[in-house]
């Protein structure tokens, strides 16, 4: 998984933010990966969470190996996180 952000040509197409749904029962997190265009991203406000996502992913691409994401601390603010769906 790349540690920095990647160009993605958006040829006019918007990008959208998800979020993350947690489960009634459970508690778990449900997170949109499949739903998510080249260019779409999820903004979380902690480490822990970003780091949360990056183990969603590792099991996500043993089950969907052509889809790609980034999960990045932006440099102008640090309680910030984003993943993004590079390709």
């Amino acid at each position: 998984m790349p540690l920095k952000d990647v160009e993605v040509k958006m040829n006019g197409i918007t990008p959208r933010q998800h979020t993350i749904r947690h489960s009634v029962n459970t508690g778990r997190a449900k997170y949109p990966f499949k739903a998510m265009i080249i260019g779409d991203y999820i903004s979380v406000g902690s480490q822990k969470e970003a780091e949360n996502i990056r183990h969603a992913l590792k099991s996500f691409y043993k089950r969907i190996a052509n889809r790609r994401f980034t999960v990045r601390q932006p440099m102008e603010d640090d309680n910030v996180w984003i993943c993004r769906r590079v390709s």
